[in-house]
């Protein structure tokens, strides 16, 4: 798939930019911005998930450079995702509730949506929502192709002697393994934003508002790999569903307009990719704030 193969190049370079711009905020953000920590969480939380994204880079670039007619390629992006939800969960499930012969607990209710970033998370729903609806559109319009495999073309009758055909199409040839991809990335996300939430402070009552740093910061890695999840793919299949709509001759209207609309979305979704791959970094290198010693 040349047209995806451009998109995820392109993200990349994109992604490369921003990072280095926001790293280099972030490295010269001044100290009264930090919040006060326990230093063994937030190092053990931050291994883990740089160990799941190192992990995730690794997966993806195995996938990318394996898999038939470019769905390696496609599920790329979304394996580095999960892989980087993975880090998060299992960075929270190591948090433990302080020891001591006397203990002391706040009475709270915590819910997800206070440690969600609101832009971020707002976005990365509707992408989400956009890509849904992309992905049913084109495996509804998906086609077999000269081979006979289902939903990797896009053809049109365009007068009865003549058919025309264009591939490859992001039907169900692609969709189905992406689809499996996504429910799991979604489950997983639910499942690391609940632990988030649940799980004990990781210090006295005196220091929720560092214990609360530590789940926003975890939220917003989360909310991020969720954002990778959703947005490369749907550069990708954004930019492949409209070469195919705009290389078949007898097209109606709206194919065109579909296209041209199609195209548009590629470059919006890959700043959001750039968004979401920053997101992630520089919520990891955070974890550097002003510590304490539990």
């Amino acid at each position: 798939m040349a047209a995806l193969s451009f998109g995820v190049l392109l993200f990349g370079l994109i992604a490369c930019g921003v990072l280095v711009l926001l790293v280099r905020r972030v490295a010269h953000r001044p100290a009264a911005e930090a919040v006060d920590v326990p230093r063994a969480v937030a190092r053990r939380t931050a291994v883990l998930r740089w160990a799941g994204v190192t992990i995730g880079l690794i997966v993806g670039t195995i996938a990318a450079r394996s898999g038939g007619l470019g769905t390696g390629l496609l599920l790329a992006a979304p394996l580095f995702g999960l892989c980087t939800l993975l880090g998060v969960l299992a960075g929270e499930l190591t948090v433990r509730p302080p020891r001591g012969p006397t203990r002391t607990a706040a009475v709270e209710v915590r819910h997800i949506r206070d440690y969600l970033p609101r832009q971020l998370s707002r976005a990365v729903a509707a992408a989400g929502s956009v890509l849904l609806v992309l992905l049913t559109s084109t495996t509804a319009a998906g086609s077999p192709d000269d081979m006979g495999r289902p939903g990797r073309s896009l053809g049109r009758q365009c007068t009865p002697d003549t058919f025309e055909s264009h591939g490859p199409w992001p039907g169900s040839f692609y969709t189905g393994p992406l689809a499996v991809v996504l429910l799991v990335g979604l489950l997983l996300a639910y499942v690391a934003m609940r632990t988030i939430v649940r799980r004990p402070r990781s210090g006295s009552t005196s220091d929720l508002a560092g214990d609360d740093a530590l789940r926003r910061r975890a939220a917003r890695t989360v909310t991020g790999g969720v954002g990778i999840l959703f947005a490369i793919p749907l550069a990708g299949v954004s930019l492949t569903a409209a070469n195919g709509l705009l290389r078949i001759s007898c097209a109606p209207a709206w194919w065109t307009v579909a296209g041209w609309g199609l195209l548009a979305l590629v470059p919006a979704s890959l700043a959001m990719s750039s968004w979401c791959v920053a997101a992630v970094f520089t919520a990891m290198d955070r974890a550097d704030p002003r510590v304490r010693t539990p």
